[in-house]
């Protein structure tokens, strides 16, 4: 079976796995280091993970130029923005807070997947948004909600940070190819060209003290939730699109509290279970069908 949904909903809960632990790990790094330094760092260590792995592949870089701009592009709206924006909103507000502002994601890419890219704008793809929407807002709950307005800017800051996040998978939606370990490294090459003189001017960082917990979250970070987050969220994209890969920004506020139970014994209620069987239901929903025009031609002959 071509792009079999089993597959792609099994990565998109790998991937809303490692995204929804970055949190606890950001809440970690932006306590010791500036917010730019730390995006930094972990976009560095990403980027030499993958480079590492394809020279134990002994996988060329990509050399066309044209392909290299794209990198540049994704990185600057995938990496290096939404990353500093993230990690200097999460220094005032909530986490709950901040997953339900980062959830804008798949309705800001429903949009834009339609208006830039080939992706079908259709009732089911709406009513998928919409019911998985509802789930975030269930398991977050009316007293986070009401908190809108308090660190207004922050708070604009991660909403932003979604938006980044859904032109960033449009542009990753054009890369020509499936190369994704190697596309993967381009695009944290060039987030690194990116954040390393804005750290330098901005922080300084030599002039900076780091201490053991602050690196070990920087090293989680650009480990999982970038260098093999993003070889997953490119084949992800390559076979169902940017809306259906940003759905798994509805699953991050209730696997949040699955590591609140398991690593701080907080209790899961009915209300998380109930949102979770919304958010699934919005994602079966969203990514059922064909995500393109031209699967959708495909489909008809």
């Amino acid at each position: 079976m071509r792009n079999p949904l089993a597959r792609d909903l099994s990565l998109l809960l790998v991937l809303a796995l490692m995204w929804s632990s970055s949190f606890t790990a950001i809440k970690v790094g932006v306590e010791h280091l500036p917010p730019t330094t730390f995006a930094m760092m972990r976009v560095v260590i990403g980027a030499l993970v993958l480079v590492g792995w394809l020279k134990v592949r002994r996988l060329p870089l990509p050399t066309e130029p044209r392909l290299w701009w794209s990198f540049f592009l994704i990185g600057v709206f995938g990496n290096a923005f939404p990353f500093v924006l993230i990690n200097w909103g999460e220094q005032q507000i909530a986490s709950g807070l901040a997953a339900i502002l980062i959830a804008a994601m798949p309705l800001a890419a429903l949009v834009l997947g339609r208006i830039f890219s080939d992706e079908i704008f259709n009732a089911r793809r709406v009513i998928g948004v919409l019911v998985g929407f509802a789930g975030v807002a269930f398991v977050i709950g009316p007293q986070e909600l009401l908190t809108l307005g308090d660190n207004a800017l922050r708070q604009l800051a991660v909403a932003v940070a979604a938006v980044s996040y859904a032109i960033a998978g449009i542009l990753v939606r054009k890369l020509p190819g499936a190369r994704p370990a190697q596309h993967g490294a381009g695009v944290l090459i060039a987030s690194t060209a990116v954040l390393l003189p804005a750290s330098l001017i901005a922080d300084q960082p030599w002039t900076l003290s780091y201490n053991a917990e602050a690196l070990a979250a920087s090293i989680y970070l650009g480990v999982f939730p970038t260098a093999v987050a993003t070889i997953l969220l490119i084949v992800v994209i390559a076979s169902r699109g940017v809306t259906f890969l940003s759905l798994n920004n509805y699953l991050i506020p209730v696997l949040g509290v699955v590591w609140g139970y398991w690593f701080l014994n907080e209790p899961i209620t009915t209300e998380t279970l109930g949102a979770l069987a919304l958010i699934l239901a919005g994602i079966a929903i969203a990514g059922a069908g064909p995500s393109t025009k031209e699967d959708l031609d495909k489909g008809a002959s």
